[in-house]
């Protein structure tokens, strides 16, 4: 005889057997953990190391937003050329892009970047040996 589906009964043991159940079976049931979430699980490791990996990928996106939208929204009295170094400078109320090196300026020095080809800017670390 085939019982509900809300009742667990074994067909073999030929016995109700949820209290033997490491995992609830009814509304009523006390919760249980998922072996997945234990610290000390592979499947938890490899979660959390690519949750990290993503979310470092994600503070990048937004490092490079945010600079992007500083250079774009400066004041340049020219056309960059793609693969170029640029200079960022505070200039009164407004960001200033200049050729002009920090080092050949006495502007407040913001940052160093070098125009991609896909109209991306990239921070680099300035040295007064760059061309």
């Amino acid at each position: 005889m085939k019982k509900p589906d809300n009742i667990v009964y074994n067909i073999k043991t030929k016995e109700y057997d949820s209290y033997k159940k490491n995992y609830p079976t009814s509304l009523g049931s006390p919760a249980f953990e998922s072996s997945i979430l234990k610290r000390d699980n592979l499947a938890y490791k490899h979660l959390k190391t690519r949750f990290d990996e993503i979310n470092n990928e994600y503070n990048d996106l937004l490092t490079t937003l945010k600079w992007n939208e500083l250079i774009y929204n400066s004041e340049c009295n020219f056309n960059p050329i793609t693969g170029l170094i640029y200079h960022l400078y505070q200039n009164k109320d407004h960001a200033l892009l200049s050729i002009i090196g920090p080092d050949e300026w006495e502007k407040k020095y913001i940052g160093s970047f070098r125009l991609l080809s896909n109209d991306l800017w990239k921070k680099i670390e300035y040295t007064n040996k760059m061309k």
